[in-house]
């Protein structure tokens, strides 16, 4: 189990329910089999019967097709029979047998297999395939050399490939030496150690400060070379520049066909058709399986430059068109200026002189109680300007029948935008004019029916006047007849001013619809202008505005809009336009999906398995182009268009709209029914792609990820303009953005769901066949033991993480999961198969060395993460805990196979001492502790092979365990005599003096051998004082046994118990030492030791946790003194005097106790063989 973080939490509990996706996986699967009319009991039948050969291929095949999301269940029995290939036989380069059913291809040698999950043999394929050309390439440039020096330049060519070796023919059905191993090991370290990230160029104020003019274009170049060194570091191209050159897959593949085309052209005197592919979306990313990343970084730097200077361009053109208009709203302003100044002089002469005291007096304008001798002083004013209207009007014709040649002789060329906005300035004063015509000439015919409607005829005194002043009456007749105005039926007289106006209106407005069409070409072609002529995108939008602006000033003035009391109004571009740019973006979207879906109908895709994988593939290309398109309408065009037409806004809403709805119908609805048939490349691809879509609409919109949504927009699109179609329905579109973004999250968590499902699956399955694979044993250079086992463990790992990291984003959610599933899944392997590499003493050596090399690789993938992806603080946390859980595990098992080792080194000792040791020969021959030094020197041989085949680190921690090891094993082979003395009556020795000094003398040989040791391994200053401390406690209670010792047993029975920690085992032990010196008085040790339970249990109680951490992973077996002693009473089944029924029975249960943790650990073992 896994070690619980400083919380208490397991640091690889994930938030994701794996039952429940491989629930819903099964019912997917029964699904598909009643469709086919099949059941799953009956395949899952078939498997368990056994199968031929060819169905094992047919299955096979079928799940290589069909990839990692329609694995069928014949994968078993394929995987059955490659186990049962690898028994017997050697691989090339030292790995396990190959099927040879489904193999791809032999590369260099080597064969690639077909993968059951996924496209991955294609991708080795293309690998090795690529090596091989690496390798023609260094032979022929090496051909004219030594073979030393040929062979130096081999060897790092076919270094990379070392990130395969040794995997073995269970993975991929490739093996190959450990020399391979080595050297890429060796390349990949040290290019991880040499390669840093360049500093950042200083800026070029800086950079140019004191710079004479000689040494400019050096100091450029060296700008340049550190430009792109940053790039190249930043984007992750280091390794693929080592690999590739400077060009990618697709560039060399793409300058190798110009070639030969070209060549072919020349020579046959042929002309080359150029082939040009078919872009989706101004943006399209390139596929996925084809161009390398760097082809894919390369085009992203060329399309951000290339916006970046049109930006550039548009603002300098702005810049310049803002300088003339300028400069002509200065002279407009300086000639209104002198209109007004002799329109102030005009009305002075109205003003009479402060001085005056008349004038003081009244100061009231003269002519004020007479209007209509006011409106005769007025007439003088108004008469200039009623000539220039009617002048004006006069010229309508003329001016539109020039405005339509000016808009039709502009088309097509660089002034068109430009010109349109000219001509649309100048149209909508006639739109003014002649508003205000119908407008003014209509009130004015309200004031006569008003004035009238007072009391006064045509008889009346202005008639009189009238009449008067003509010099006669016939005159107001006269007038009566041909005023229009009086009212006589005023909607008469208001069809009479329509009349009057109808054929310049139509004229007017025939022109404002010739407008309104340009106008609506050039919002159809938005993105075109944004891109190449900004400054025309500009002048497009501000001859729709001028309608608009046009409207607004008439209902300032008047307090309302032209047409609400009228019959003619402005020209509405605005919703025109608006509406049309909505219809646009919408059509731009279902315009790229309408050609892949084209597309997919042409190649079968219902059929076709191959051409679905592409379709999908294609609609998220399709989905990414559009996405990418967000920040160009944030960052290019929507500074073009005025702040409310929230065009960011617009097209965000569209791109969400239409790509959910096409990711919908691919992966079956929201619920996803239909992802269990995408590949595990695909599911990485989709979650990218929300992922990416969700950063860039929250970016964006930062409140968006708050808002719910009030309903659903499954069925139809929703209405995203007000009601007059002039502006945006900011709530509207929030509510469909928010409802997008949401919908789509919840589809990427089914979709993270499904892909970690698989990553646990597959690495689940490629991790056991790496730790039951043949590792290839080796010594390096310092002599330590090594075998593949960390190359081939963390190669899977890093192909992993490697596909995994190239295609989620770099603070992805998924990323940091799968992460954590892929060490997981490396925590419970190591778990599992650790005892299966500790055979004996030079496999446990290389076992040590091994999982201290695994905890490096760890750290080293774990600093390439962190380094590589902009990871929140929270995901960097839960990476650095569950890697310190990994890297613990390894460092335990490191200490445990290291002190494993005394199992093996004290076999021969066993075998060379045991017998002889305590008998009558060591007591009374061997006289100079010779056994004790036979014990040494086999120690010391022992040691001279760890301080070669282990780490130092690990020898310290060999030493502690042989310190151990040496105590139980001398008093393991006391207690075995004791077991075989059947003498109730005398001692085991003839003379229990000697035999004390004997052990004393022995004791001090070990101790010397320790202490002497103690100089290169400091911590053997604790340990042996600590350990020996035992061997004299137990030679004292001897001495007091046989009577040679005046110390009280009590006080040495106490120290005893402390080191021990469980009385029954206490007794007994005590019980076998009198039984060896002195059998006569055993009984009455017993009684003693019963009369000191008590005090037993309060100074040194029985440790309740001893059976626990004797079943603990990272026990070593046979160094817990009370589980060896245990073991040791457990077999003596000598009778034992004095020693009464209710300590036997407490003897007998813990003995019991014993012997089932005995049992649980022989389950252990079995279980993981």
């Amino acid at each position: 189990m896994a070690s619980s973080g400083n919380d208490g939490t397991n640091p690889f509990d994930f938030d994701v329910d794996f039952d429940k996706v491989q629930k819903r996986r099964e019912q997917y699967l029964a699904r598909k089999a009643a469709e086919r009319g099949e059941t799953l009991i009956s395949g899952m039948d078939s498997d368990d019967k056994g199968v031929d050969d060819d169905q094992n291929t047919g299955s096979l095949n079928q799940a290589a097709n069909a990839g990692l999301g329609r694995m069928t269940l014949g994968f078993k029995n394929f995987m059955n029979n490659a186990r049962a290939s690898q028994v017997g036989g050697g691989a090339i380069g030292g790995g396990a047998a190959v099927l040879e059913e489904g193999v791809v291809g032999i590369y260099n040698g080597k064969k690639v297999m077909r993968w059951p999950y996924d496209d991955y043999h294609v991708v080795q394929q293309q690998y090795y395939a690529k090596l091989e050309e690496l390798g023609e390439a260094a032979d022929a440039a090496a051909s004219g050399e030594g073979e030393e020096k040929s062979s130096a330049i081999h060897t790092p060519v076919m270094g990379p490939a070392g990130l395969f070796s040794g995997i073995g023919a269970k993975i991929g059905g490739v093996g190959m030496g450990a020399a391979s191993t080595t050297s890429s090991s060796a390349v990949s370290s040290s290019t991880n150690k040499t390669l840093q990230r360049p500093a950042d160029p200083p800026d070029i104020p800086t950079a140019v400060l004191g710079l004479p003019l000689s040494e400019f274009e050096r100091k450029a170049e060296e700008r340049a070379i550190a430009i792109v060194s940053t790039w190249l570091f930043d984007c992750g191209l280091i390794d693929e520049l080592l690999v590739h050159g400077g060009m990618g897959k697709s560039t060399m593949q793409a300058v190798k066909t110009n070639n030969v085309s070209a060549t072919a052209a020349a020579s046959d005197n042929i002309s080359v058709p150029s082939q040009e592919g078919i872009e989706i979306g101004t943006f399209s990313h390139t596929p996925i399986e084809g161009p390398s990343k760097m082809d894919k970084e390369i085009a992203k730097l060329r399309g951000g430059t290339a916006r970046q200077l049109a930006l550039v361009n548009s603002r300098l053109n702005d810049g310049v068109a803002a300088s003339g208009g300028e400069v002509q709203e200065l002279v407009n302003a300086v000639n209104s200026t002198k209109d007004d100044l002799g329109r102030l002089r005009e009305l002075s002469t109205y003003i009479s002189n402060t001085g005056d005291v008349q004038s003081t007096r009244s100061q009231t304008f003269m002519l004020t109680r007479y209007p209509k001798l006011k409106k005769a002083i007025n007439a003088r004013r108004n008469l200039a300007r009623c000539f220039r209207e009617l002048d004006f009007y006069s010229q309508i014709p003329l001016t539109c029948d020039r405005l339509r040649e000016e808009l039709h002789s502009a088309e097509w060329t660089e002034v068109e935008w430009s010109s349109l906005r000219e001509v649309s300035r100048e149209h909508v004063e006639l739109e003014i004019f002649l508003v205000e015509a119908e407008a003014g000439m209509k009130k004015r015919i309200d004031e006569e029916a008003a004035e009238n409607a007072k009391g006064q005829t045509p008889g009346s005194m202005q008639d009189h006047r009238r009449a008067s002043i003509n010099g006669g009456g016939s005159s107001g007749n006269r007038y009566q007849r041909h005023n229009s105005f009086i009212p006589k039926g005023g909607i008469t007289n208001y069809e009479e001013v329509d009349n009057f106006l109808h054929e310049h209106v139509k004229n007017v407005w025939e022109l404002g619809d010739e407008i309104r069409m340009r106008i609506m070409s050039g919002i159809g072609s938005a993105f075109e202008l944004a891109m190449n002529n900004p400054a025309g995108l500009v002048a497009l939008i501000e001859a729709v505005e001028v309608y608009e602006t046009a409207n607004e000033e008439y209902k300032t003035v008047h307090g309302e809009e032209a047409g609400s009391n009228q019959n003619l109004r402005f020209t509405d571009m605005r919703a025109s336009a608006l509406k049309q740019m909505y219809q646009d973006f919408e059509l731009r979207g279902l315009e790229v999906f309408r050609e892949v879906h084209e597309v997919a109908q042409e190649r079968g895709a219902d059929e076709n398995e191959d051409a679905a994988n592409e379709y999908f593939n294609s609609i998220l290309r399709a989905c990414n182009g559009l996405t990418s398109e967000i920040s160009f309408v944030q960052n290019q065009m929507s500074p073009c268009f005025p702040e409310y037409w929230a065009l960011e806004m617009l097209w965000s809403t569209c791109v969400a709209h239409v790509c959910s709805k096409q990711i919908l119908d691919q992966i079956g609805g929201k619920e996803g029914h239909r992802l269990p048939d995408l590949t595990v490349t695909q599911l990485l691809d989709l979650v990218a792609w929300i992922e990416t879509f969700r950063s860039t609409i929250e970016e964006s919109f930062p409140n968006i990820g708050e808002h719910i949504s009030k309903k659903t927009y499954f069925d139809k699109r929703p209405d995203l303009l007000q009601e007059d179609n002039r502006q945006v329905d900011m709530d509207v579109a929030k509510d469909s953005l928010a409802w997008a973004n949401n919908m789509l999250w919840e589809v990427h968590d089914l979709a993270k769901d499904e892909f970690l499902f698989r990553t646990k699956e597959q690495t689940d399955e490629w991790f056991d066949n790496v730790y039951e694979a043949d590792h290839t044993k080796s010594q390096t250079s310092e002599g330590r033991l090594i075998t593949s086992l960390s190359e081939d463990v963390y190669s899977v790992a890093g192909v992993q993480l490697r596909t995994i990291q190239e295609r989620l984003t770099r603070r992805s959610e998924a990323l940091v999961q799968a992460v954590g599933v892929i060490f997981k899944n490396l925590y419970d392997k190591q778990i599992k198969y650790r005892n299966n590499f500790l055979h004996d003493f030079e496999t446990c050596c290389a076992a040590a060395n091994d999982f201290i090399r695994m905890s490096e690789q760890c750290e080293e993938m774990i600093a390439d993460l962190m380094a590589e992806c902009n990871l929140s603080q929270e995901a960097s946390e839960q990476l650095e805990e569950q890697s310190s859980v990994l890297l613990g595990l390894y460092s335990g098992d490191a200490v445990f196979a290291a002190q494993k080792v005394h199992v093996y080194i004290f076999e021969p000792i066993e075998e060379a001492i045991s017998e002889e040791l305590f008998s009558e020969e060591w007591l009374n021959e061997l006289t100079g502790n010779e056994l004790a030094l036979t014990l040494v020197k086999t120690l010391e041989d022992f040691m001279g092979d760890l301080e070669e085949f282990v780490d130092e680190l690990m020898v310290g921690k060999t030493l502690d365990a042989l310190v151990t090891a040496t105590i139980i094993f001398y008093l393991k082979c006391l207690f075995k005599k004791a077991a075989e003395h059947k003498n109730s009556k005398g001692s085991l020795w003839s003379d229990n003096q000697r035999a004390l000094d004997r052990m004393k003398g022995d004791i001090d040989t070990m101790r010397g051998y320790f202490e002497d040791l103690q100089d290169g391994y400091p911590a053997l200053k604790r340990a042996v004082p600590h350990q020996f401390e035992i061997l004299d406690t137990v030679h004292e209670l001897l001495a007091i046994a046989a009577g040679l010792s005046n110390s009280s047993d009590r006080d040495f029975i106490i120290v005893l118990q402390k080191r021990i920690r469980n009385i029954p085992i206490t007794k007994l032990v005590v019980g076998d030492l009198w039984h060896l010196v002195n059998p006569t008085a055993e009984k009455a040790i017993y009684e003693k030791m019963e009369v000191m339970e008590t005090e037993l249990c309060a100074v040194a109680p029985n440790d309740p946790e001893a059976f626990d951490v004797a079943l603990a992973r990272q026990t070593v077996p046979g160094l817990r003194l009370d589980q060896e002693l245990a073991m040791l009473c457990d077999k003596n089944k000598r009778s034992r005097p004095g020693y009464n029924r209710t300590a036997a029975e407490a003897g007998q249960a813990m003995i019991e106790k014993w012997r089932k943790t005995w049992d649980k650990m022989v389950e252990e073992i079995k279980d993981n063989q």
